[in-house]
Parts: structure tokens; sequence; C-alpha cells
């Protein structure tokens, strides 16, 4: 039985994703807003920048977020600026970003609404935690590829 237990400590340690998918790098493009390379350049952690009733209902008192802004390196979908911000709240469903890392983004704009805190607005968030998206030294070449022929055929 202890080995048993051993065996299984391991896996049931690991994190459990909510937004996992099954897509195909050709489906997540089309789903998400912005495809970019990216590097982090910076991260602002806080509970709460306007805790709103509705937000503290779904989160109650404490609900750490991230801000993240990402450099864009190249872009494959989407038209953004020099740089956008990734907002995720920090729990088991977020993809979580490391400073100064590089990564391939499939990202989405949040929409606008009441209970999300004013630092999500005009943010992005990443499509699929377990998804298409991946640090870029994960990134092969066809992959690279295949997203540049994506981005000429509009």
């Amino acid at each position: 039985m202890l080995r048993v237990a051993a065996l299984l400590l391991p896996a049931l340690a690991t994190p459990a994703h909510a937004l996992c998918t099954s897509a195909t790098l050709t489906q997540d493009y089309r789903q998400a807003d912005l495809v970019v390379r990216v590097i982090v350049t910076a991260e602002t952690r806080a509970a709460d920048d306007e805790a709103g009733i509705a937000f503290r209902k779904r989160w109650g008192d404490y609900s750490p977020v991230t801000l993240h802004r990402l450099r864009i390196v190249e872009v494959f979908k989407g038209r953004p600026g020099p740089s956008v911000n990734l907002f995720e709240t920090v729990d088991s469903g977020r993809f979580g970003v490391d400073l100064g890392s590089e990564y391939l983004m499939f990202l989405s704009y949040y929409p606008p609404a009441k209970s999300r805190p004013t630092a999500a607005q005009g943010a992005t968030f990443v499509r699929h935690t377990c998804g298409q998206t991946k640090d870029w030294k994960q990134v092969s070449r066809s992959e690279i590829a295949r997203l540049r022929a994506l981005n000429t055929r509009k």
C-alpha cells in the first residue's frame, strides 16, 4: 500500500489546469486575438487593485493577481503595440511566466466586466494554459514556419 501511495504522490502534487485543450496549432491560432513571441519585462503582484463586491464574492478578501508586461518580439497574428499586459489570478489555472523569459503566446483580450479588477482592463489572458502557448525554446522550426504561413493567409 505504501508503494502505491509513493507512486501516486508525485502525480497528485502537480497543479490542475482549468483551461486545457487538445486544439491544434491552427485551431489555437484561429481562436486567439494575438499570437506573439514575447519577452516578460515586468511583473506587478497585488492582492487586488479594486476589490468590488462581485470580485470579493467570487475570490474572497484575498485574491492575489499578477500583471505582466510583455515586450513584443514578433507578431504572428493581431496588431498589438510594442507591448501588452498579461493579467492572471494566482491559481492552478494560470499559465505562469518568468521575468526575463521568452514565450510563444496565444492570447485573447479580456472583455469588459464590472467584476474584473481595473488592472485587467485592456489586458490579455492565455487562451489555454496547457495549449500551444509555451517557452520559446520549445517551439520547433516547423511550428514557426506554420505560424508565418498562417499569418500571410489572412
